[in-house]
């Protein structure tokens, strides 16, 4: 993971996608801010624990756009990782096994697959599953439309436009369980018009003590 997050930066990469993920890791860590100081944008899922997602590496890096799931119904699916590390959500469907609803988002089908059984396999490359690895695509290509519309933004920029143009839920404002809430494409790529103040607190980092 870590060399491929390298490889990525040196590569020129805009936006990097990361539906990976375990416990927390410093190495990851280091290597997610090597690849936002050459400028990538860099989601990460938050995790299928229902826990908080500041003990998973990449998604508690201060660097990377955290991702929560949410199902059909627009509510945090039972499994997706909160807390105030979480930047936004997206559809990442549900799991009865959690205790929710089954309802699951179509994927790209590996190579190697194995995941992907006969129950849930959709025509030869796709199938349904869930997870905030289903939810982290969504944010990325609203970063990539985002880039397009306005390439000379940072990916500080490109943060603040995805949180601005999201659709609030849960609690008023920014809340431990949806974070600034739903993504929304419209509102987002209207914003990119425009270079926002895209502030980033550096100083303590997450999980800090001072």
């Amino acid at each position: 993971g870590v060399e491929a997050l390298q490889y990525a930066a040196d590569n020129g990469a805009r936006v990097s996608s990361n539906s990976w993920g375990g416990g927390y890791s410093q190495m990851v860590n280091d290597a997610i801010k090597y690849e936002h100081d050459r400028g990538v944008v860099i989601v990460a899922a938050a995790g299928n624990d229902n826990y908080d997602a500041a003990f998973f590496s990449p998604a508690s890096s201060d660097y990377a756009i955290t991702v929560g799931a949410t199902n059909h119904n627009d509510a945090k699916a039972s499994f997706s990782n909160y807390g105030e590390k979480l930047d936004v959500m997206a559809p990442g469907g549900d799991s009865p096994s959690f205790g929710g609803i089954d309802s699951d988002i179509l994927s790209a089908k590996a190579a190697i697959n194995t995941i992907c059984d006969s129950t849930i396999t959709v025509g030869e490359k796709y199938c349904r599953i869930h997870g905030t690895s289903m939810a982290t695509p969504h944010v990325s290509g609203l970063a990539a439309l985002i880039l397009a519309k306005n390439p000379g933004l940072t990916n500080e920029d490109v943060r603040q436009i995805i949180r601005g143009g999201a659709r609030d839920l849960g609690l008023q404002g920014k809340d431990v369980s949806f974070g600034f809430g739903l993504i929304n494409a419209k509102n987002s790529v209207t914003l990119a018009a425009a270079k926002p103040l895209s502030p980033i607190i550096t100083a303590p980092s997450t999980g800090q003590m001072i």
